[in-house]
């Protein structure tokens, strides 16, 4: 069963290589209002959008980001998605004398809520005229602070870079339905789930090259398992990347903390 929508949804790779095209500024405003038409908390849109095109801005978040898997200065576009409970507090403010309590966890994960539904609403537009798309989810830890000037109870939810492809990748590798689809109450997978359910991307590994598994073993690294485990989940790792979400949660004010 298929339509257009459909065929977009099942067509999404992230595009890292952008072409020299700019992207045209009715496309960009339908793109921006397709993302406010997301379902939204309320209707009231926890939510910013901060659109980089300026060569130097970007150029200063490829600075921030200390993965640097990609340039994010190379996309035309960039969007930054914000969680925005700065907004409604001021409108609240000016029109009642009650006291407002908009920086709890509640507020909080319903901003990261919408801030993402509206971003992927963009994605999916994006992607409807052609374009290519890469999310980066290092924006969690950029100091948004300095970079952008944000207010206090503001929170970076998500970065996507959008233009034109140089080239198309290949369809990224998914885990089957039945690992991740659950019927009425959560299934415990059994060891053979687990195996039968990674072994597409075990199999990754038998594609490193001799050169490189070499240069792995240094790093007592001999599977892709041993690759992640390492290279993304360890202590170090972790508590580095950590450190600059917390550090952007102690600017925007917001409150995660058990109050009882």
């Amino acid at each position: 069963m298929t339509n257009p929508v459909i065929d977009c949804l099942m067509n999404h790779r992230s595009v890292r290589r952008y072409s020299s095209k700019p992207i045209e500024p009715d496309k960009l405003e339908t793109i921006l209002t397709a993302g406010t038409r997301a379902a939204t908390a309320g209707n009231l849109q926890f939510y910013s959008f901060v659109v980089v095109d300026d060569d130097e801005k970007k150029k200063e978040l490829d600075r921030a980001w200390k993965p640097k898997a990609v340039f994010i200065s190379k996309a035309p576009v960039v969007i930054i998605a914000l969680v925005d409970q700065y907004r409604v507090r001021r409108w609240l403010e000016l029109h009642s004398e009650r006291d407002i309590h908009n920086n709890r966890p509640i507020n909080f994960f319903l901003g990261i809520w919408d801030a993402l539904i509206a971003l992927q609403n963009m994605v999916v537009a994006a992607e409807s005229f052609g374009m290519g798309t890469c999310y980066i989810g290092s924006i969690l830890e950029m100091n948004i602070a300095e970079i952008l000037g944000v207010p206090k109870h503001v929170f970076p939810a998500g970065l996507v870079c959008i233009g034109y492809p140089e080239a198309t990748p290949k369809l990224s590798i998914r885990l089957p339905l039945d690992a991740v689809v659950h019927r009425n109450s959560y299934r415990m997978p059994t060891d053979d789930d687990i195996n039968r359910w990674y072994a597409e991307r075990d199999k990754v590994w038998d594609k490193v090259s001799e050169e490189r598994k070499e240069k792995l073993k240094g790093q007592n690294i001999h599977s892709i398992a041993d690759s992640l485990a390492v290279q993304r989940y360890s202590a170090e790792v972790t508590e580095q990347r950590s450190r600059g979400i917390l550090d952007n949660l102690r600017r925007s004010e917001f409150d995660l903390t058990d109050t009882a």
